[in-house]
């Protein structure tokens, strides 16, 4: 009986130690049909405390792999337990992907879609403490920092890893004495895959001369990961309260951050871009991110490997996320209704009554010159012009811009109101002269321009 197994006892001190973990939460196991997955199956199971969905995928990396999953889906009739798969297309994987980072791509973009679908608490996966050794060596064999001496996380956002305690002899044993069904992946014995590599040339004859070897570079790993979050405490109470930050921008104040180590600035931008130490950027990514930081020269941009570019600006240095677009599309504006427009809301009230004071995301203009024109909200274009507010003459947007300091990336998203397709301002920045408000004006439009907060 599982219950009465030794693993069972430790098995249930190791899930303690998940606080947020909860009886009665609805936990999805990833599930091969091998051993280390069917025995977290049989671990969980036992509990009886659970409620559990299976998650499969089918990789179809070799020809048996269908008994693989008929395996699984058994076990699941057996038991009554909710039973999900998929599966891959092996001739799918791009050029320069690996099989190793394609199938967990689509393992985990699997398991979020079963998530959603049965309103699951937690994804379990069946890592443990070989796996974890493996996966240090190999990072260190990449040349990896500190991100890769911390490993396989225990736990990375809703996803649970609760036999990295175990050994993989203990596992074996375990399933052994209970006669748990399994099947076996020819191709972890294929020494051409660099894990399968260091399984059996590296950890194994290692392993049987040092018997605490796993456990104890698992207690090394523990070690980084409590530096590495004491550095990310450090940046996230310090740092990024003191950071201008949007859904797809952020501003990093020169004078903030000057004068830190490097790798404080690298991990600084990767918790602005939620990048966590299991989406490692290479050696050569931070090496070149750390060459951006030393250069000085305003106007110097860089691209990060996570959809984002950085931009040195005369005060800050700026992080914009280049998968989102700027609108291009007008947006019509009329009094009382609010209208979204890249990062900003903007609105109209109409007001008898002049304020004493504005600022350049509130301006006032003359309504009885403008409530018979359609205003929109667009995109500046090369081509555009208006009449600056105490300027006689008119003046190039573009040239605007530049006279104004306005950086790159701002530019990229500048918006202005138009009248009938004549500009009245350049958003957060000024009105034309013409639509002022003058001893004549009867009555006052007030532009409200509020950003959009993360």
């Amino acid at each position: 009986m599982i219950q009465l197994d030794s693993i069972f006892h430790k098995f249930t001190d190791e899930l303690a130690t998940f606080s947020d973990l909860k009886k009665e939460n609805r936990i999805i196991i990833a599930v091969s049909g091998g051993m280390d997955s069917m025995a977290l199956f049989s671990l969980l199971h036992s509990r009886e405390k659970f409620d559990l969905v299976i998650a499969h995928v089918n990789h179809h990396l070799r020809g048996d792999s269908n008994k693989d999953e008929s395996l699984v889906q058994r076990a699941c009739r057996s038991l009554g337990i909710p039973f999900f798969s998929t599966s891959l297309n092996p001739e799918k994987i791009k050029k320069g992907e690996s099989v190793e980072q394609w199938g967990r791509n689509h393992r985990y973009r699997f398991f979020n879609e079963v998530m959603e679908k049965t309103k699951a608490n937690w994804v379990m996966t069946a890592h443990h403490g070989n796996d974890q050794v493996e996966t240090v060596l190999m990072n260190l064999s990449r040349q990896s920092g500190i991100s890769g001496l911390c490993g396989i996380g225990k736990q990375t956002k809703n996803v649970l890893r609760p036999l990295l305690g175990f050994t993989k002899k203990e596992l074996t044993d375990f399933v052994m004495r209970n006669e748990i069904p399994f099947r076996e992946d020819s191709t972890n014995s294929e020494l051409s895959n660099p894990r399968n590599f260091i399984r059996h040339k590296v950890v194994n004859p290692w392993e049987n001369n040092a018997q605490n070897l796993v456990m104890g570079i698992q207690s090394s790993v523990n070690h980084f990961s409590e530096w590495k979050d004491a550095l990310d405490y450090f940046i996230l109470e310090t740092l990024v309260p003191k950071i201008h930050q949007s859904v797809n921008r952020f501003d990093i104040p020169i004078k903030l951050v000057q004068g830190l180590p490097n790798m404080v600035k690298v991990r600084l931008v990767q918790l602005l871009i939620e990048v966590t130490y299991h989406e490692r950027w290479s050696k050569h990514q931070i090496e070149l991110l750390k060459s951006f930081f030393n250069k000085e020269e305003v106007g110097n941009q860089h691209i990060l490997p996570n959809g984002w570019k950085l931009l040195r600006d005369r005060k800050s240095i700026i992080g914009k996320e280049t998968a989102h677009q700027p609108t291009k599309y007008p947006v019509k504006l009329v009094p009382g209704h609010p209208v979204d427009f890249n990062d900003y809301r903007y609105e109209l009230v109409l007001s008898r009554q002049e304020k004493s004071d504005t600022t350049q995301n509130q301006e006032q203009v003359d309504w009885t010159l403008l409530k018979d024109r359609r205003l929109e909200i667009r995109a500046w274009t090369d081509g555009d012009f208006f009449q600056p507010l105490g300027m006689e003459g008119h003046q190039k947007i573009s040239d605007f811009l530049i006279n104004e300091k306005v950086d790159q990336f701002t530019k990229e998203s500048q918006a202005v109101l138009t009248a009938n397709g004549e500009i009245i301002w350049v958003c957060g920045k000024r009105i034309a002269d013409w639509v002022k408000l003058t001893p004549h004006t009867q009555e006052t439009a007030v532009l409200n321009r509020t950003f959009l907060p993360l």
